[in-house]
């Protein structure tokens, strides 16, 4: 059997939902940005999801991870408020280069099979439309928690990621249980973040109380 059928036989072994997850992909791999995101806040939604899941490695390219951050924020509060974000003409113009569409897609996959065998739809109350304001401020939340600077260079991007995979698919899939762990994982990637800026002031105080702190200092601006 060839990649191609392997492929689609996986497909369509899979819920309804997951199918249009993975067909979305698709679209993604072949559009322009601007296209790709849309300004459906579900198909926003969706592209979130996608965009985050090659953070939950413990790895990334830099500089990444603020930018989704920062859109995640915007396309959370416009979820929230019932709208989409229109996306800035310089953004939106672009493609996503082929590899990366082909190891997206691969993530996605691995994803789908470990995921998707577990997730059902249940606690509706999750993905009621009344709680859209909440999941779209905790969804906003999250991407402010990878946005944020660190003093420590860390794995702190996974924690974020999750949630934002998480509370996205989530919402597609009307799996309440899975946007209830995006709130989990935002909660953690919080206390990761204030964890991370305790410890980089703790170190700081110690440092600056150090005798030799000081002669390096005059030192290095003499």
């Amino acid at each position: 059997m060839n990649p191609s059928e392997e492929h689609d036989d996986v497909l369509k072994a899979l819920p309804y939902a997951w199918r249009r997850v993975v067909l979305f992909a698709d679209n993604m791999a072949q559009a322009k940005v601007a296209d790709a995101i849309g300004r459906s806040p579900k198909q926003q939604l969706t592209w979130i999801g996608l965009a985050a899941l090659p953070l939950l490695l413990p790895f990334g390219i830099p500089g990444i991870a603020t930018s989704l951050g920062y859109l995640t924020f915007l396309l959370g509060l416009g979820y929230a408020l019932g709208f989409g974000i229109p996306i800035p003409k310089s953004v939106g113009e672009k493609r996503l280069p082929p590899k990366a569409a082909s190891v997206l897609k691969k993530l996605l996959m691995v994803f789908i099979t470990r995921v998707a065998k577990h997730s059902k739809p249940r606690l509706f109350i999750m993905s009621h439309p009344r709680m859209r304001p909440l999941n779209g401020l905790v969804l906003a939340f999250a991407g402010l928690t990878m946005a944020a600077p660190v003093p420590f260079a860390s794995f702190d991007n996974v924690l974020p990621a999750a949630a934002m995979v998480c509370i996205t698919f989530g919402l597609r899939v009307r799996d309440g249980r899975l946007v209830l762990a995006g709130y989990v994982f935002t909660l953690l990637a919080a206390l990761l973040v204030l964890l991370l800026w305790w410890g980089g002031y703790a170190v700081f105080l110690w440092v600056s109380k150090q005798p030799w702190a000081s002669q390096w200092l005059g030192w290095l601006f003499s």
